[in-house]
């Protein structure tokens, strides 16, 4: 209208005839513009409204020439700050965008200036510095130490994880030296506490392969001290035992620092692997038998067996190497209250105290009787020959044991005379077998040879057949030495075939005079007598034959339901007989 343009200055008339052009007709809008820059080339507004034209026709060449022109002339940079800021916004986050595109087009010396300007006019401290990061990744020869230095030494620092997250993961990287080693150290110590804390958050998962990042800190430190390129350029596929071994030699050094941040890092990481291979199980004392061929793979006196077994020992050797002597001892306590999480306070402490033989400590409390406690208490119980206890806590755990049935665990025993110890899962069968593998040698060690303590045996090895065949032989013979054999539980629970068809075998061996009396009292014939392998009366060992007839029909009942009833159901006798 007449009267609005009359009050118009010349800029901002020319300015609003090519706002107006813009809606319509393009080409008129840049006429107008290029009028304008002609007529007051200094102008800041008509400089600012030509590039957002060209923003808005996502021209980007365009618009980085007007951009450029606008900080080169360094007028009213309070009203380019918010560009400024969406510029570095866009530079973090949205890759491709028109205003990364955008400042791909500007000379080098004109983005550090607008980086820069975003930098010292950021007044959150979180802001300045991952805007620090920001403007160091796209000039890192600017340096990183003012940055480092920065975020270390901020308040907030040791208790927002965002600070140490944009220290340790963003800033960390660019760092290609740093003057001070005892800077350097802290900062390995903030790398150390991050990733060990980030591998434990359930929450968070975007940092790719942390442990090789946490190295490659360990590595900066390293090369400055001078220390052995193998130890701080740890690879995912590393044999583990070499890489001790180099920490072992360390032991003595009038330097610990290499022997503490190696091995601690070694040891988080190892820690870490086994509880992540390690899942529902638990470490118990297993069983060793000198007659069977010894393993191939045993190096100690002490052969863990079971998933994440190697892990465990690995980290197991390694903790006792960071307690060497007081100065390592002291050192690694000292890191350690610096860490967030402590991995090794919640069961690895315990599976410790198991390994070195310290029962005591790796008893649970009194007051604990959950399936686990119950399950540590039976196996420490067990090493320390309390065996009263032991049966107790069996008896506790029965009626607590998993829906999840699992399978039979192979390596409960093992060859040779060396201590034993597994990671039993924690399913039915497993520990169930487990139970069954240890009450055969409360058993065994009662002194006693009583028929009744070798039928309770034959029922318990059912579970696990073959694995107790040779005790079996051994009652076998022994029954054949004695000449009879008194078992009325015979007929409930032994069902085994294989079991079933030695005792078949006994009973037809010729030249033997073994006298069975296994059937239950409503099966004997009246005097309650009893079944030899020879004698007249047929009657009675047709009643024999049909009887192991009816126990080979039971031969696909469930073992694991059966014998948990037995031991139910002989309750009060397992707990006499120690």
């Amino acid at each position: 209208m007449p009267g609005v343009e009359a009050i118009l200055s010349d800029e901002d008339f020319i300015i609003a005839k090519a706002k107006d052009a813009q809606k319509s007709d393009i080409f008129a809008a840049k006429a107008w513009m290029l009028t304008a820059k002609t007529l007051f080339p200094t102008n800041f507004k008509i400089q600012f409204e030509a590039y957002l034209m060209e923003k808005q026709s996502g021209n980007v060449q365009e618009a980085a020439e007007c951009f450029s022109s606008l900080m080169l002339s360094r007028q009213n940079m309070t009203a380019l700050l918010p560009e400024i800021s969406a510029i570095a916004n866009a530079l973090r986050s949205a890759e491709g965008s028109f205003l990364c595109q955008m400042f791909d087009h500007i000379c080098p010396d004109i983005q550090l200036t607008i980086l820069k300007t975003s930098v010292e006019n950021s007044d959150d401290t979180t802001e300045h510095c991952k805007l620090l990061v920001l403007l160091l990744k796209k000039f890192p020869q600017l340096g990183v130490d003012s940055l480092v230095k920065t975020l270390i030494n901020a308040e907030k620092f040791f208790y927002d994880n965002r600070y140490a997250r944009l220290l340790v993961v963003e800033t960390l990287p660019l760092l290609s030296s740093l003057e001070s080693p005892r800077l350097l150290q802290r900062l390995l110590i903030k790398a150390i506490d991050f990733y060990n804390s980030y591998v434990y958050d359930q929450t968070e998962h975007d940092i790719s392969d942390p442990w090789q990042r946490l190295y490659g800190v360990l590595d900066l430190l390293g090369r400055q001290l001078c220390w052995d390129p193998y130890l701080v350029n740890y690879s995912n596929s590393l044999n583990k035992e070499a890489y001790f071994q180099k920490l072992l030699t360390l032991r003595n050094s009038e330097d610990c620092r290499q022997l503490l941040y190696c091995g601690v890092t070694f040891f988080l990481r190892s820690l870490y692997e086994q509880r992540l291979l390690k899942g529902n199980h638990i470490l118990v004392e297993a069983l060793s038998d000198p007659d069977m061929p010894q393993s191939k793979r045993r190096k100690s006196d002490i052969e863990v067996t079971g998933i994440s077994a190697h892990q465990f020992q690995v980290a197991a050797n390694c903790w006792e190497l960071l307690h060497n002597n007081e100065v390592i001892s002291r050192e690694f306590n000292k890191l350690a209250n610096q860490l967030q999480a402590k991995p090794w306070a919640e069961g690895f402490a315990d599976e410790l105290a198991l390994y070195r033989g310290r029962y005591d400590e790796a008893l649970p409390s009194t007051t604990s009787n959950n399936m686990v406690s119950c399950l540590m208490k039976i196996s420490v119980y067990f090493s320390q020959k309390k065996y009263a206890a032991c049966i107790e806590s069996i008896l506790a755990a029965l009626p607590q044991l998993p829906n999840v049935e699992g399978m039979l665990e192979a390596e409960l025993i093992i060859g040779g005379k060396q201590r034993h110890l597994h990671f039993l899962p924690l399913t039915k069968l497993a520990i169930m077998h487990y139970i069954c593998t240890l009450l055969i040698r409360i058993l065994l060690n009662t002194g006693s040879s009583s028929d009744l303590i070798y039928g309770h045996i034959m029922v318990l090895m059912q579970l696990g057949w073959p694995q107790e065949e040779s005790i079996f032989i051994h009652i076998l013979e022994y029954i054949r030495q004695k000449g009879i054999f008194h078992y009325h539980l015979f007929a409930s629970y032994i069902i085994h075939i294989d079991i079933l068809e030695e005792i078949c075998f006994m009973w037809n061996e010729q030249g033997n005079n073994i006298v069975l009396d296994i059937l239950p009292n409503s099966q004997q014939h009246v005097g309650q007598r009893r079944i030899g392998t020879r004698g007249a009366d047929k009657g009675v060992k047709e009643d024999f034959k049909q009887a192991l007839k009816a126990q080979v029909t039971r031969s696909n009942e469930s073992t694991l339901n059966l014998i948990i009833q037995f031991i139910t159901s002989e309750r009060s006798f397992f707990l006499q007989v120690v």
